[in-house]
């Protein structure tokens, strides 16, 4: 997932981000008291519906600085002076570590801000059957999620195949054009051949261990 599925998302991530600050500019310039993002005050933050859910403390060692004490809100500093600033608005603090689109933006937040659709979606499939939002959150909670706290024992080789089946359709519901969807499909699909020989050794491993253990207690 990290070598083949994560490069793809973070280039999508990126040119997401980068036309949602644009929009987001253009948007603030036409608001009562006109700015910005780059100048994006207290008062304007807590009034717009657009802004209000944003996490602020992620940005400009808010957090750090002043807490999350309702009373101190108002000394934030709400300059969002990047793309990549953005992107950390809408993630837990604990995913928001990272420097740029690059490795330092993990799996898990990758996959949150694909899932994001409070208030609206950020990103929108070009293909209308498909979701983005709903791909995001099912190799989250199915895929990133199961394999983080990894059972052996649950794993079997359908699973295994289903987890690259649900990878193979958040490629697709992002629209990729130039030949990349066809790329990284392929990477995926040569990923779970050699994988699914290495699980099976794995799970081979497993379950002759526990045979032998069952062996000695009999």
């Amino acid at each position: 997932m990290n070598k083949v599925a994560a490069p793809v998302l973070r280039d999508f991530i990126k040119q997401g981000m980068d036309t949602h600050y644009s929009n987001l500019d253009v948007y603030c310039s036409g608001l009562a008291t006109p700015c910005t993002l780059k100048t994006l005050t207290y008062h304007q933050v807590s009034t717009d519906p657009c802004f209000k859910h944003l996490k602020f403390q992620n940005v400009n060692n808010n957090l750090q600085l002043y807490g999350m004490k309702k009373k101190d809100l108002h000394k934030y500093n709400y300059n969002i002076n990047s793309s990549v600033d953005l992107a950390k608005l809408f993630l837990p603090d604990y995913l928001a570590e990272f420097s740029g689109f690059d490795d330092s933006l993990d799996m898990s937040a990758i996959l949150r801000l694909l899932g994001v659709n409070k208030p609206v979606p950020i990103f929108y499939s070009p293909k209308p059957l498909m979701s983005i939002q709903y791909s995001a959150d099912d190799v989250r909670e199915n895929v990133r999620n199961k394999w983080g706290h990894c059972n052996v024992t649950d794993w079997t080789e359908i699973l295994f195949k289903d987890c690259f089946s649900k990878l193979e359709t958040l490629v697709r519901s992002l629209g990729l054009t130039g030949g990349i969807e066809k790329a990284s499909l392929d990477l995926l699909s040569d990923w779970l051949t050699k994988g699914n020989c290495v699980f099976l050794k794995i799970i081979t491993c497993s379950a002759s261990k526990l045979y032998s253990n069952y062996l000695c207690y009999i």
